[in-house]
C-alpha cells in the first residue's frame, strides 16, 4: 500500500482552511490506497483540538486512513483518539511522548498499551523529528498486543527493518523515508507512507508493483530516479512539499508560521519536479 501524509492547509495568516484540506484530499485519494491525516507532513502537533476535530469534519475519505497522534500525555490523547474512531479512521499513528522522554520508563509501554486498548494502533518511529528512538525491546513487545496492527518507520535505518523482518513477522511494517524504499521493501515492509507519494503517487505505486512482481532491475531503475524528489523533500519538509504542491496547483496552502512559505531548497528541486512530471511521474 502507499499512504500520503497530507498536508494541513493553512492560509497565509495561518488559519486553518478545511475547504483547501477536503480538496486536496479528494485529488489525491484516487491516486493512492489510503491515506494518513495529522502525520509529521500535516502539521499535526501545530492544531490546537478544535481545528483537529474541524479539520477531521470536513474530510470524507473513500479509503482507508490512519491519524496521527503526536501527544505527550494520556488525557490530552483521548479526545483526539475518540474523534479519529468517530470519523471512521482504520488505525491511529502515534509517536512516543517526547518532552520528558527521559523520565518515561515504563510509562512508555503503558501510553501505547491504553490507546490500543481503545482503537487500533500502528507505532510511529520518526526520530529525526522527535529525537526519540522506540526502543526495539518495546516493540518486540507491543507487537503482541492485538490491537497494535503495524509499525511506520521513516529513520531510514536498515538495521531496524532486519530486526522487524526476523523478529516481528505478523506487524505489518510501513517505510516512511523514500530514499530508501525499495531497500525497506526487500526487508519486508509493507509499503510505504511517504511525503514524495503525495506528487509521485503513482511513480510510488509503480516501484512497489515493480517489486512483488519480481522485476527487480526495473524496480532498481526507478528507485534510482525517484531517490532525488525523495532525498530532498526528506531534507525541505512541509515548507518544500507544500510549496511543490502548490506550484502543481494544488491547494496545499502554507506552513503555520513562523515556518516559512517558501523553502531554500526550492531551486534544486523544481528541475527535478519538472523532469518527473515530463516523464508522467507526477499526478
Amino acid at each position: 500500500m502507499i499512504l500520503p501524509p497530507i498536508p494541513t492547509p493553512f492560509d497565509r495568516e495561518g488559519r486553518l482552511d478545511t475547504e483547501a484540506f477536503r480538496e486536496l484530499a479528494e485529488a489525491l485519494e484516487p491516486l493512492v490506497d489510503g491515506l494518513l491525516v495529522y502525520g509529521s507532513n500535516g502539521e499535526g502537533v501545530h492544531l490546537t483540538p478544535e481545528e483537529r476535530a474541524q479539520g477531521l469534519r470536513a474530510l470524507k475519505p473513500g479509503k482507508p486512513f490512519l491519524v496521527g497522534l503526536m501527544e505527550e500525555t494520556l488525557p490530552q490523547a483521548e479526545r483526539a483518539l475518540e474523534e479519529a474512531r468517530a470519523a471512521g479512521a482504520w488505525a491511529l499513528l502515534a509517536t512516543p511522548p517526547r518532552y520528558y522522554h527521559a523520565s518515561l520508563g515504563e510509562g512508555l509501554l503503558r501510553y501505547y498499551e491504553a490507546l490500543a486498548e481503545r482503537m487500533p494502533l500502528f507505532l510511529y518511529h520518526v526520530p529525526q523529528n522527535t529525537r526519540v528512538d522506540l526502543p526495539l525491546a518495546l516493540v518486540a513487545t507491543l507487537a503482541r498486543h492485538p490491537q497494535v496492527q503495524g509499525l511506520k518507520d521513516s529513520s531510514g535505518e536498515m538495521a531496524r527493518f532486519a530486526f522487524y523482518q526476523a523478529h516481528l513477522g505478523g506487524l505489518r511494517v510501513y517505510t516512511g523515508h523514500a530514499p530508501t524504499f525499495l531497500a525497506a521493501l526487500a526487508l519486508g515492509a509493507e509499503g510505504g507512507i511517504l511525503a514524495a507519494a503525495n506528487l509521485a503517487p503513482r511513480a510510488y505505486r509503480a516501484l512497489l508493483h515493480r517489486f512483488r512482481e519480481g522485476r527487480l532491475e526495473e524496480a532498481q531503475a526507478l528507485q534510482r530516479k525517484l531517490f532525488p524528489l525523495g532525498d530532498l523533500l526528506a531534507r525541505g519538509g512541509v515548507p518544500l512539499l507544500k510549496q511543490a504542491l502548490r506550484h502543481l496547483g494544488l491547494p496545499a496552502g502554507y506552513p503555520r508560521p513562523p515556518y516559512p512559505a517558501e523553502s531554500p531548497l526550492w531551486e534544486s528541486f523544481l528541475p527535478v519536479l519538472e523532469e518527473l512530471k515530463e516523464e508522467g511521474w507526477i499526478l
